[in-house]
């Protein structure tokens, strides 16, 4: 029975083992070669993005940063990106994302999208369909692409999912943006005491069921 227990206490050590394996790289492009992004809001233009080709995995955050404008509410939206538009439905949309004016970082966590690798999406920030839309505000641009290779891109269009046309670039290559993305990779070895785990139990439930 103790052999049961023991071996039930070290195969649970060993999933939980496998879990912490799951990497999470950031990609960023923040303070590389900043450029001001104007004017996104209710009264300009209410859909700004960010392209980005994955390298798979589960997508945790993103976040754009404000350098300054008037307070209201924006959407976060993940979209399939097939090289001139978003393509709907949409993948995820935030709840309104509550912005008090001057610099700060609007974005959205526990995104928890799945991603497959190789394939283009886009981040976009809108005022569209929102209510105390942002009336006005401007965005950190940058001229690198932070890791993910896409660019900045912008529509006029008041839901760009369903509008026939495509969005259109800016002197500013990319959107200064952030975002976490975590690729589970168990390592081998863990592959190995998980199964060795599983002997373990194996062979202490067929000594215990044997007859004296």
């Amino acid at each position: 029975m103790k052999k049961i227990h023991f071996a039930k206490l070290l195969l649970s050590t060993l999933i939980v083992s496998a879990s912490m394996h799951a990497h999470a790289t950031t990609y960023s492009n923040v303070g590389l070669s900043s450029t001001p992004i104007w004017t996104f809001g209710k009264g300009a233009t209410p859909n700004y993005g960010e392209t980005f080709t994955s390298p798979g995995g589960i997508l945790e955050d993103f976040t754009f940063y404000a350098l300054s404008g008037t307070k209201g509410n924006a959407a976060l939206t993940i979209a399939a990106w097939d090289g001139n538009k978003a393509i709907g439905p949409a993948l995820y949309t935030s709840s309104p994302i509550s912005y008090g004016g001057g610099a700060q970082a609007i974005g959205a966590t526990g995104i928890n999208l799945a991603l497959q690798a190789n394939t283009s999406y886009i981040a976009y920030l809108t005022v569209a369909g929102v209510t105390s839309p942002i009336p006005s505000a401007t965005f950190q641009g940058s001229g690198n692409n932070g890791g993910l290779p896409g660019k900045f891109v912008y529509s006029t269009a008041n839901d760009p999912l369903l509008a026939n046309q495509s969005w259109s670039p800016w002197t500013a290559s990319n959107m200064a943006y952030t975002a976490n993305i975590t690729a589970a990779v168990p390592e081998p070895e863990t592959y190995g005491m998980l199964l060795a785990g599983l002997g373990l139990i194996g062979f202490a439930v067929r000594r215990k069921a044997r007859p004296a």
